[in-house]
């Protein structure tokens, strides 16, 4: 009888340090990917789309690692359902798992809006350099002599070079400096059109997986959640419905 007494106790014990160890590896695990996500989001530059859109980002790439981790801190109560802390534990997890899931299907919106904001930015900026071109362009075809013309080369952000002596006569001269612009505007401009729809393809194969990833993990935590009667929203409470419907059914 005290040899099944030492058994029993043996295996409460094991049972009991397994659990703690598979807890532990759990919180090891989402500590991983929080700490991938601080680093990858360092230095803070919150007002701007770019970091904003890395952040999501990252969130959604570390998601896998912390959805692990939540479900081992979850698992190892089954080992120990006795345990106070394991309790605590599985508790916690469950209500972040649940409010982790309501994060993920708002970045679905959120991407796709920073995303516009990003790439408005970007043609932005090459319109403004296009605009300045063709603000040089008018400027020259109202000067009227080669000493203008070097001043207001002068006056330039970024000054040309000029020879000491033109091989031209000024009309000659002037009419180069405009086409010669006008062409650099057609290149930028032909440039913009193209990096903009490849600008834009791109971000919409990366929003588009994104969105698969941010629903499934989101189904994921959901489903976690719904295991913890205490941790509730309105998405457990239908993956929990659909878990009673399917066990109703078989």
């Amino acid at each position: 009888m005290a040899a099944i007494d030492s058994d029993s106790a043996g295996r409460n014990r094991l049972k009991a340090k397994t659990a703690l160890t598979i807890a532990t590896i759990g919180w090891l695990m989402i500590g991983f990917s929080l700490n991938t996500i601080i680093f990858n989001s360092l230095p803070l530059r919150l007002a701007t789309p770019e970091w904003q859109l890395n952040l999501i980002a990252s969130l959604l790439s570390s998601s896998t690692f912390l959805l692990i981790g939540a479900t081992l801190i979850t698992l190892a109560l089954v080992f120990n359902p006795e345990e106070r802390i394991l309790k605590d534990w599985n508790l916690t997890t469950a209500r972040s798992a649940s409010l982790f899931a309501i994060v993920l299907l708002l970045i679905i919106p959120l991407q796709f809006y920073l995303g516009s904001i990003s790439l408005r930015k970007q043609t932005n900026s090459a319109l403004e350099s296009i605009n300045r071109l063709k603000t040089t362009v008018a400027a020259i075809k109202n000067l009227n002599s080669e000493a203008e013309l070097r001043l207001f080369a002068a006056s330039l952000p970024n000054p040309p070079t000029l020879p000491a002596k033109f091989d031209a006569k000024f009309p000659v001269i002037k009419e180069r400096a405009v086409d010669n612009i006008q062409a650099q505007i057609n290149s930028a401009t032909e440039n913009l059109s193209i990096r903009k729809i490849e600008a834009t393809q791109i971000f919409l194969k990366e929003a588009i997986r994104n969105t698969a990833q941010a629903i499934l993990s989101s189904a994921a935590f959901s489903a976690l959640a719904s295991l913890n009667p205490r941790s509730r929203n309105a998405i457990t409470k239908v993956f929990a419905k659909l878990m009673i419907s399917g066990r109703s059914a078989d």
